[in-house]
């Protein structure tokens, strides 16, 4: 496995190749996933619940981006798992979703597992984890670019993008941990509603990526056991990136022009998870310290 920690000295010993294997080990112990034959290509994976009008966006946003992709040379396909709409305008669009669109029905939401679940029924080589509150329609050449980078990086674990409020200040730009006693280690995304400070076309190393739009191999998904479903709400995301970050490989956030996000689009503002993050805590609070500068 490519080794990404000689960037960081003090993350020597979780580089090495035994604490890679082992990692591997203990993290299958999560849940058993098949892993995804070679066949190159894109599976998007995401959560629905009613919310017609962000339905209707994303089946906009992936007829825009499947298009781009047959230009590409790129199969794509969009997995979506619905947790229970009721709405009759969802559940007209979800009897007549575009083409390479497969929807599961009847889920009972619970974000690690329903990916899981959903993951197992994905092709490609690639996954693409994304919120169903996430707007691709306007530049979906930004999903194509961090696919081309993740594809050529052997480095990379996960790429992420740049998302922006729909006002256009920074709602995701990478995950960092709180540093004080009370909430070390905690996640947060720095500079939320703050103008953008990434140029277009910047990329850079990010301590995670948000599980609203997170792209890793679908083989490294598979092998590590994918999302904790431990983890209730909350941290999951996180916990997966710092899996990978501790066999040595590398997270990165690129800035792909507008990728909006609404936020919460399906959960109700405020809601916190404080088991999910103390869970997060225990388990990774001496590895972030490590990392953290």
């Amino acid at each position: 496995m490519a080794q990404f920690s000689g960037l960081i000295p003090k993350l020597d010993p979780y580089a090495r190749s035994f604490n890679a294997e082992r990692a591997a080990r203990v993290t299958m112990a999560r849940r058993k996933l098949e892993p995804k034959g070679a066949a190159p290509g894109l599976s998007i994976l995401v959560l629905h619940k009613d919310r017609p009008e962000l339905l209707a966006r994303l089946w906009l946003g992936f007829t825009k981006l499947r298009s781009l992709c047959a230009r590409e040379g790129i199969d794509v396909e969009l997995l979506l798992g619905d947790t229970g709409s009721t709405n009759p305008e969802t559940l007209a669009l979800l009897d007549g979703p575009p083409e390479g669109i497969e929807v599961t029905r009847g889920m009972q939401y619970q974000f690690s597992r329903c990916n899981n679940d959903l993951f197992e029924k994905s092709r490609y080589a690639t996954a693409l984890f994304m919120n169903n509150d996430v707007f691709i329609d306007e530049r979906p050449e930004g999903v194509v670019e961090a696919y081309r980078e993740l594809v050529a990086d052997p480095e990379l674990g996960a790429v992420g993008v740049v998302l922006l409020f729909e006002d256009g200040t920074v709602q995701h730009a990478g995950v960092e941990f709180l540093q004080t006693p009370e909430l070390f280690a905690v996640p947060y995304h720095p500079g939320t509603h703050q103008p953008q400070v990434h140029q277009f076309g910047e990329s850079f190393d990010s301590a995670a990526a948000t599980g609203a739009f997170l792209m890793t191999p679908s083989d490294l998904y598979a092998r590590s056991g994918g999302f904790d479903e431990r983890y209730a709400a909350e941290c999951q995301d996180i916990d997966y990136c710092l899996r990978l970050r501790r066999v040595g490989l590398g997270i990165r956030t690129m800035a792909v022009g507008p990728i909006y996000h609404v936020e919460n689009g399906t959960r109700e503002p405020g809601e916190e998870n404080w088991a999910d993050r103390a869970l997060f805590v225990r388990r990774w609070s001496s590895f972030v310290e490590c990392i953290t500068p």
